[in-house]
């Protein structure tokens, strides 16, 4: 007669985890399938640092104008959210837009310059786009979405703190197809997630992006 080795209590949970971790969704299969906020939400705060970066970036093309519409109404994003003002170094914040694949990838970085929070866009082409300097501002009461965070680049940068690339107006050359009279307007998806959709000249464009903290 064969004797079964009894599993004990530490590998049941395991095998329960893993179990439960194969049958529950991804994020992009929650978006998919017009997921509330509050499951999305739930979701992303039931994983580690690494697994949400990971879900979140793997949410591309049109599904990221999808999560953008599924987490409406969600709690307002603080300035403090997205560089707390005693981080004194620079805070990047990894970036997935809506565009196809293979140049959809970048991050935002963030800085704290005497009161206004900048920042600007590392990605590929940034040697012919230009860095796209931003100053993040508070919801404002008015426009598209009047409850929402915005990153303006309409306005000049407050400063370039050190490491950072020369400062460019988005008003010159290649950045002025790019940046000029953008307003990004900002969601909150989860800790460290936020999802975004880009205004030019006051009209809304088909741009979406996703931001993600890497820890």
């Amino acid at each position: 007669r064969t004797h079964e080795r009894p599993c004990t209590t530490l590998q049941l949970s395991m095998t329960a985890a893993t179990e439960a971790a194969a049958t529950t969704p991804a994020l992009r299969d929650l978006v998919a399938r017009r997921a509330s906020r509050h499951d999305i939400e739930a979701h992303l705060e039931a994983l580690t640092v690494r697994e949400r970066l990971a879900q979140v970036l793997g949410v591309t093309g049109k599904l990221v104008g999808q999560l953008y519409d599924a987490v409406a109404g969600a709690d307002p994003i603080a300035l403090e959210d997205l560089a707390p003002r005693s981080e004194k170094g620079t805070v990047i914040l990894e970036g997935r837009n809506s565009l196809p694949l293979p140049v959809s990838r970048f991050q935002k970085r963030f800085a704290w310059i005497g009161d206004d929070l900048g920042g600007y866009n590392h990605q590929t082409f940034s040697p012919i786009t230009g860095p796209g300097y931003f100053v993040v501002k508070p919801a404002s009461g008015s426009g598209p979405h009047p409850d929402e965070l915005y990153f303006d680049y309409t306005v000049p940068a407050p400063g370039t703190p050190p490491g950072w690339p020369e400062y460019k107006p988005n008003s010159r050359g290649l950045s002025k197809l790019v940046y000029e009279g953008m307003l990004d307007y900002c969601r909150h998806v989860a800790t460290g997630v936020l999802v975004g959709k880009a205004y030019k000249q006051g009209k809304a464009q088909d741009a979406y992006f996703t931001l993600t903290a890497p820890r």
